[in-house]
């Protein structure tokens, strides 16, 4: 069952604005296409928990930054080392 943080949602509202549409539509984008995941803040920047940390966004004062911490959930085993695959960038 996906959980959402509330301080998750003051992360994003305390973000430059910005970077507000853009947290909430990628926020979005995980939960839909990863309706079991779990959130909650690590660093201090919102996570995304799915069998362990899956993915991490955070807001800077003039960028956002969005990762996978594991590929292989993402673009499948065979293509996590592969030039076609991202590697270990897309962490």
């Amino acid at each position: 069952m996906a959980t959402r943080d509330p301080r998750v949602d003051a992360y994003i509202a305390n973000a430059p604005d910005f970077a507000k549409p853009i947290l909430v539509h990628l926020r979005e984008l995980v939960h839909r296409n990863c309706p079991q995941v779990e959130e909650t803040l690590k660093w201090r920047m919102p996570t995304f928990m799915h069998h362990g940390m899956l993915a991490g966004m955070a807001a800077f004062r003039q960028h956002c930054s969005f990762g996978f911490w594991k590929h292989e959930l993402v673009v499948g085993k065979e293509l996590a080392g592969s030039p076609q695959g991202m590697g270990s960038s897309a962490r």
